[in-house]
C-alpha cells in the first residue's frame, strides 16, 4: 500500500469519512477519478455497477468511520452573498462589492476571509476589509469570529449552526460591533437547497443602535456535476432595533449565479446583484466572489482530465 500512488482513502477517518457528499462518492466511483479531476487511477465502475449497487457500497463506506460527531458533507451547500452559511469551511475568499448610489459617491469595497475548520464542529474565520468610496480609499475593518454546528440531520437534510463574529473599525479605534448569528441549512429535493440566517449587530458603543438581519437564498442545483452553473435567489430584510418610520425595514433581492470552475467544485466563483424592494439609498449593488476550498486540493489541482500513467511516475512528471 505504502508504494501506490495515489495512496488509498483512509475511509475510518471520520473527517475525511464525513466531509464529502456522498454524492461526490457516486460520481467519482460510476465515472471514475478522471472527469472529476481526480486521479485516472480510480477507474469507472458503470458498466460493472448499477447505480443502486454503488449507492449501497457508498453506504456502506460512509459507516466505515463508526460513530463520531462529524457532520455530514452532504448538507454543505452552496454558498451565498448575504446569507451566513451553517456548513463549517475550510476556504480562502476573495469578496467585492460595488454600490451605485444616486449621488455620484459609489463605493467598492474588496474582502478577504480565510476560514478554518477545528475538531468536528469548530470553524473560525478572518476578515480584512477594503473600501473605496468616491476616490478616497481606505482601510475599513478587521473581523474575526467563531461558527459551531449545533445540530444536523442528514435524513432530514437539515444543518444548524450559530455563532458570532467580531468587527473593529480601522478607520476610528473605538468603532466595534458583536454579530451574532443563527445560519440553517435544509435540502429541497434533489434539485433545490435553502438556506436561511438571523444576524443580531450590536454596535459596543450603543446596542441600541444596531439592527437584525434576516437574510435566505435557494439554489437550483440542475447537474451532479461540481462544474457547472447554478442559480439562486436571495431575499434580505434589516429591521433597525430603534425604527424611525413605518418604512424602516429595508427589502432587497439578490438574484445570482454560481460557478464551479475546476472539475472538482472546490474552485468557484458567484456574481448578482441586489436590487432595494423599497429604501433607496442605493440604486443597486453587484456582489462577487472568489473562493478556493484547500480541504479539496491545491488550488492549481483538479482543472482538467488526468490521463493514467505508468507506475512509479509522479502526476507532476
Amino acid at each position: 500500500m505504502q508504494s501506490l500512488d495515489p495512496k488509498p482513502a483512509d475511509f475510518s477517518d471520520p473527517l475525511f469519512n464525513s466531509r464529502e457528499p456522498a454524492g461526490d462518492w457516486f460520481m467519482v466511483t460510476k465515472h471514475g477519478g478522471s472527469p472529476i479531476g481526480f486521479s485516472a487511477a480510480m477507474p469507472a465502475f458503470k458498466d460493472a455497477f448499477s447505480d443502486e449497487e454503488i449507492q449501497e457500497m457508498i453506504a456502506h463506506l460512509k459507516t466505515l468511520a463508526g460513530d463520531h460527531n462529524y457532520p455530514p458533507g452532504d448538507l454543505n451547500y452552496l454558498r451565498a452573498f448575504r446569507t451566513k452559511k451553517a456548513w463549517p469551511e475550510d476556504e480562502v475568499v476573495y469578496l467585492n462589492r460595488f454600490t451605485r448610489r444616486p449621488d455620484g459617491e459609489d463605493a467598492v469595497v474588496n474582502a478577504l476571509e480565510f476560514e478554518r475548520r477545528w475538531f468536528a464542529r469548530w470553524q473560525t474565520e478572518f476578515k480584512l476589509v477594503h473600501e473605496f468610496e468616491g476616490s478616497q480609499g481606505r482601510w475599513d475593518e478587521v473581523e474575526a469570529g467563531a461558527k459551531y454546528v449545533l445540530y444536523d440531520h442528514l435524513p432530514r437534510t437539515f444543518l444548524l449552526s450559530g455563532g458570532a463574529d467580531f468587527a473593529v473599525s480601522l478607520r476610528s479605534g473605538n468603532e466595534a460591533e458583536a454579530i451574532l448569528f443563527l445560519a440553517a441549512a435544509k435540502g429541497l429535493g434533489d434539485a433545490f437547497t435553502l438556506q436561511t440566517s438571523l444576524k443580531s449587530h450590536l454596535p459596543f458603543r450603543d446596542a441600541g443602535e444596531g439592527d437584525l438581519e434576516w437574510a435566505s437564498v435557494v439554489h437550483w442545483i440542475p447537474t451532479p456535476w461540481p462544474r457547472g452553473v447554478f442559480p439562486g435567489l436571495e431575499l434580505t430584510a434589516r429591521i433597525p432595533f430603534q425604527p424611525g418610520d413605518q418604512d424602516a425595514v429595508q427589502w432587497t433581492i439578490l438574484p445570482q449565479l454560481n460557478f464551479g470552475l475546476s472539475r472538482r467544485g472546490h474552485v468557484r466563483a458567484a456574481a448578482g446583484v441586489e436590487i432595494p424592494l423599497n429604501q433607496r439609498s442605493y440604486d443597486f449593488r453587484f456582489h462577487a466572489y472568489f473562493l478556493w476550498d484547500y480541504a479539496d486540493g491545491m488550488f492549481w489541482e483538479g482543472w482538467r482530465k488526468s490521463r493514467a500513467r505508468p507506475a512509479g511516475i509522479s502526476e507532476y512528471e
